[in-house]
């Protein structure tokens, strides 16, 4: 039976190696790895580093190759034998020489003090470019057309901040979905920030995440995140953490809140503020109306008080009109541009200035009538229409009395309907 067995498949070594580096691309991830450097080599140029990380626990036994190359270790920080570091790594199969390898990237310290010593670095390096600069933050808009949301899935942050700007004022919110901590968190934030900016949605991007250790939050502090913030052309708000934290990214971002619920409050403004701020500029609106009727009033009551007016309707009622009609069309002009106000409040106060335009015209005119009948009781031509006349001698004087006129002399007497000659013949 043994003779009869089909003979064992011999699998040629490139076959193996094939089978193994497709195994581990498709059935491994990156992930973040932490470890103590061990054994650090480099190559002839410096670009390519070889070493070996271990567990530094005590009582850990366990140790893993890997590689990587300089521009992968964090500016501000020298990989060094002992050093305990943190990284994103990824596992790599040789086929030269059939080993297991982790090729690590974003190598940085994994101590909190290294951490923060890392962070201090990068921030005085990035501030010497003038990234933090206050010149550089821009305006937010008062009220936006649409918020991106930079947060993770099914995060706290996420419904703190859609939960915020539905009860503000609710608007449009475009998310976009990013890891908030581990080893793909600065790209992902990254790219949906990118993302946001492109969109012609967005006039403001919030990125959100709630409160974390220094290590949770340390991919906002990275370089590349900081540099997206400020090359976005959208204004672009930090809520990450919770109050003291405060990131790079923070530091970057145009406007930067505590909590993320907080940066929701930067971002979209209070209806019941705006509705309490627009009836109070509508009450002084129409407190400004009625002080400057009072002063047309004011002003058309001096005009009819004016003595000796050559043309006592123009003096007294057309221009005064005209006054109160440009200062209408003034105020009229100067509601509409500060205030949007609603129909029914413009009708109203159209109501109240035209009374105000009537009650000024009855006014005057009353005041005309009076003004024309103390003209005429001094009109000089009134006593001929009762029958008097006028005496002027020949040079055209008046003649006041009897003891004024000699014989011969000439006269001319003025009657209502006209003019009479005559010659004195003897006095009487």
């Amino acid at each position: 039976m043994a003779d009869d067995a089909a003979p064992a498949r011999v699998f040629e070594v490139d076959e193996v190696v094939s089978a193994l580096e497709r195994v581990i691309s498709e059935h491994t991830r990156t992930v973040y790895i932490r470890g103590e450097v061990v054994n650090l080599r480099s190559g002839r140029d410096g670009r390519l580093l070889w070493f070996r990380l271990e567990d530094p626990r005590e009582g850990h036994d366990a140790r893993v190759d890997c590689f990587a190359y300089a521009t992968d270790v964090v500016d501000g920080h020298d990989l060094a034998d002992g050093a305990v570091v943190q990284a994103v790594a990824r596992p790599e199969f040789q086929r030269r020489d059939g080993r297991l390898t982790i090729r690590l990237r974003r190598i940085e310290p994994a101590g909190e003090g290294e951490i923060l010593r890392m962070i201090a670095e990068r921030r005085r390096r990035l501030a010497e470019e003038g990234l933090f600069d206050d010149s550089l933050k821009r305006p937010l808009p008062f009220v936006p057309t649409g918020v991106g949301l930079v947060t993770a899935a099914g995060s706290a942050a996420r419904a703190d901040v859609l939960r915020r700007i539905e009860t503000r004022f609710p608007m449009r919110v475009v998310v976009a979905h990013a890891a908030m901590q581990g080893a793909a968190c600065a790209d992902e934030v990254t790219r949906a920030i990118v993302a946001l900016d492109a969109d012609p949605r967005v006039d403001v991007i919030v990125v959100a995440r709630g409160g974390g250790s220094l290590q949770d939050l340390l991919p906002f502090s990275d370089e590349q995140v900081v540099r997206a913030i400020r090359a976005s052309s959208t204004p672009v708000v930090a809520g990450i953490g919770h109050q003291p934290d405060t990131t790079l990214a923070c530091l970057a971002a145009d406007a930067h809140a505590a909590t993320p619920t907080a940066a929701a409050d930067l971002v979209v403004p209070d209806r019941a503020v705006l509705r309490d701020d627009l009836a109070a500029l509508r009450r002084r609106v129409g407190a400004g109306a009625m002080r400057a009727a009072g002063r047309a009033r004011r002003e058309l009551d001096l005009i009819a008080a004016r003595p000796g007016l050559v043309r006592p309707h123009d003096a007294v009622v057309r221009r005064p009109l005209e006054a109160v009609g440009a200062l209408a069309a003034r105020l009229s002009r100067a509601a509409r541009e500060g205030v949007v106000m609603p129909a029914r409040d413009l009708r109203a106060l159209d109501a109240r200035r035209a009374l105000a335009i009537g009650s000024a015209q009855s006014g005057a005119a009353a005041r005309l009538a009076v003004l024309t009948a103390r003209l005429a009781a001094g009109d000089p031509g009134r006593p001929l229409a009762e029958g008097f006349a006028l005496v002027r001698d020949d040079s055209g004087r008046l003649v006041q009395s009897a003891g004024a006129i000699s014989p011969g002399m000439l006269l001319s007497l003025e009657f209502r309907d006209g003019m009479v000659a005559a010659r004195v013949e003897e006095e009487a």
